[in-house]
């Protein structure tokens, strides 16, 4: 071989080392920034992890005040029922007057046969009312509304729409209140054994 060639094949040999080299070591650095970032993302998982274990016995505490405090009615009308009555007490005790009262039937979505879709899951059951207020003060509608917003009471406000009346500080109101609760199972009428008959 010449002494030409014997040069240029070294070059060429130094050239192909610095190429595969190169890429070796970028591919060796890729890989270990990978691994870093999944051993950070580990050690924040983890420690996510111990701080929901160390939280466990205040969620089983607050679940087991949730399953002894919602409200169990056997059926959404008796829901519904009960939500006006506690609505028009406390209506009462503030001095106001509830114009307008509408039942609001949950709209159920539906599926591609066009049949509503039965859903599964949901911790609550819902009864919702749409009431209507004209003219009231602003100081006793908010003490109403605090009034109902207690947190052994499940009823929440899930719409409301104020527009000033224009007679002084007074507001016309469409406010949507949700009771939640469980449904329970109505009693089962049985037979009773009288005895002494097969």
């Amino acid at each position: 071989m010449k002494r030409s060639e014997k040069i240029l094949l070294t070059v060429f040999g130094l050239v192909f080392l610095i190429i595969i080299g190169g890429g070796m070591i970028a591919f060796g650095i890729q890989n270990y920034r990978s691994i870093q970032d999944e051993s950070v993302s580990l050690t924040k998982r983890i420690s996510e992890m111990k701080a929901a274990i160390a939280e466990g016995s205040e969620w089983q505490r607050r679940s087991e005040w949730l399953d002894e405090s919602v409200p169990s009615f056997t059926s959404r009308q008796e829901a519904s029922s009960r939500l006006l009555d506690t609505l028009q007490k406390e209506a009462d005790k503030n001095a106001l007057t509830l114009a307008g009262k509408e039942f609001i039937e949950e709209a159920k979505p539906l599926g591609q046969d066009g049949l509503p879709v039965e859903e599964e899951g949901g911790y609550f059951d819902q009864a919702s009312v749409k009431i209507t207020i004209t003219g009231t003060k602003e100081q006793a509608l908010f003490g109403w509304l605090h009034a109902l917003q207690q947190p052994s009471a499940f009823l929440g406000v899930t719409r409301l729409q104020l527009t000033p009346s224009g007679q002084g500080k007074t507001v016309n109101v469409e406010v949507e209140i949700t009771q939640f609760y469980r449904e329970k199972a109505a009693a089962k009428i049985t037979k009773a054994d009288i005895g002494g008959r097969p």
